[in-house]
């Protein structure tokens, strides 16, 4: 089952990257770095910088930020106060170690070497906060921060997040490298949609995507934030053979 999803968590992070680039229409600057974890770290030894000083004013000039923290996981509750959410998952489900979140990033980038999706991913700091999967039901979820430059941040507080979305799937030339990535691994892409989804009570606009892998369907549905502050959050939804993916997001709830 890790198999498989990493290979789905390495379909979330190319198209978090790709939503990025399409709606600011360029390229992510230099953002290379080391993290040093603080008190309310999770389990994870992320691969980027996590700031986690007091609020500031934020390179857009629009209103103070949240203060950078990573999510804390105890026994199956899993809460993130940056990201103003948590979940509460039963035995059925196995979270990833700190030492297999540390190397997933990594093998992103080894999968999509020698591609124009792998150049783009090797520019960005992502931190991969939590990751879990249901061998039974053949579901997956994962949690995952991508350090943003203002332009990125200016995009998605101008346009909103339907118009943020929409920019981004308007654009063919980001389509064609989302559908190459997922080839790369074996998924033949049907549909990439904009759709409406509730998530913490409220209703939210997010991608749907559903494809194939040797005749198997697959269903993704990603919910992109990136209004917090220097790190956006990403919420990836995977399933297999049915789109239980509103169910998964229905296991979420706010937390202050």
């Amino acid at each position: 089952m890790k198999r498989t999803s990493m290979r789905l968590l390495m379909l979330a992070l190319a198209a978090t990257l790709l939503m990025a680039l399409a709606a600011c229409g360029g390229k992510p600057e230099d953002v290379a770095g080391t993290i040093e974890p603080g008190p309310s770290a999770s389990a994870a030894a992320p691969t980027g910088v996590v700031e986690t000083t007091s609020p500031e004013e934020d390179e857009t000039g629009d209103e103070e930020e949240t203060p950078v923290s990573l999510g804390r996981m105890e026994g199956g509750v899993y809460t993130n106060s940056y990201a103003g959410f948590g979940c509460e998952l039963d035995s059925n489900w196995e979270f990833y170690t700190a030492e297999e979140l540390q190397e997933l990033p990594n093998n992103v980038k080894e999968l999509l070497s020698d591609t124009e999706a792998g150049d783009l991913i090797s520019d960005l700091t992502q931190i991969i906060d939590m990751k879990a999967d249901n061998a039974e039901d053949l579901t997956s979820m994962n949690v995952l921060y991508t350090k943003l430059d203002a332009q990125e941040r200016l995009s998605y507080l101008t346009l909103g997040e339907e118009g943020y979305l929409d920019a981004a799937l308007e654009q063919p030339e980001m389509m064609d490298m989302m559908t190459s990535s997922f080839a790369q691994v074996g998924i033949e892409v049907d549909t990439v949609e904009k759709t409406e989804v509730d998530f913490l009570g409220e209703e939210r606009f997010a991608v749907r995507t559903s494809g194939h892998q040797d005749d198997i369907p697959w269903f993704l549905l990603q919910i992109f934030d990136y209004s917090r502050g220097r790190y956006g959050v990403t919420i990836s939804f995977s399933s297999y053979l049915e789109d239980r993916t509103q169910d998964l997001a229905a296991l979420f709830y706010k937390v202050d």
